[in-house]
């Protein structure tokens, strides 16, 4: 098993931040090995104290920081962009989109989304299982100089390829240009980084300005 060394490296160098109480319960074995750590970890570290509750936290930390990553590359969910009404949604709305709409560059655009013709497909495709029933249609938002969405496809399937090591959505057809490109006021360019966007492809066709309203916001 490989050892992440600048993990512990910071772990023995962690600054003091406010603190709330909270309460759990542990198995004894764990507990005593935690005690264990902290003695040792105290007789490592530069000048400071370790408790079993520091150690803790700092697993606390280290999970929350890769579930994050997780959830943003392999689910399209950015954690930071969720709001309580958000959480509060046990199941998607099937009535509410059948489009993701992921952000590109214009290499990935031309390569990957116009390119890939044997079959035509594009990756990844960062979609939860959960919404992948749902998803009729796929569109793109090409970054900078173009700033908007430009082309759909409909789709014919999303499944894992070993191959790619991601998430691949294969067309039924080939891609087509909206009528229009879809540029968006008052939103900046960061907003289409930040994990997939859902829309209903009704919204693309008429709309020519939009904004952030017509995408649903998913956990």
């Amino acid at each position: 098993m490989s050892v992440n060394k600048n993990y512990f490296n910071g772990l023995l160098k962690a600054k003091k931040s406010s603190k709330k109480q909270i309460a759990f319960y542990l198995d004894e074995d764990k507990i005593e090995q935690l005690d264990l750590l902290a003695k040792v970890f105290t007789s490592l570290g530069e000048a400071k104290n370790f408790s079993r509750n520091l150690l803790i936290e700092t697993a606390i930390d280290k999970f929350l920081a890769e579930s994050k990553e997780y959830l943003r590359n392999e689910r399209g969910i950015n954690l930071e962009e969720l709001s309580p009404e958000d959480l509060k949604r046990a199941e998607p709305d099937e009535a509410a989109f059948d489009t993701a709409v992921f952000s590109t560059k214009e290499e990935g655009f031309r390569e990957t989304f116009l390119g890939e013709a044997e079959p035509a497909c594009w990756y990844p495709c960062r979609v939860s299982d959960n919404n992948i029933p749902h998803i009729k249609y796929i569109a793109i938002y090409r970054e900078a100089p173009v700033s908007g969405i430009t082309h759909y496809a409909k789709v014919k399937e999303i499944k894992y390829d070993e191959e790619k090591g991601c998430k691949v959505c294969y067309f039924d057809g080939d891609p087509v240009e909206l009528p229009h490109t879809v540029t968006f006021r008052n939103t900046p360019t960061a907003y289409f980084h930040g994990g997939t966007k859902y829309t209903q492809l009704a919204s693309l066709l008429d709309t020519p300005q939009a904004d952030r309203s017509i995408f649903v916001r998913l956990t």
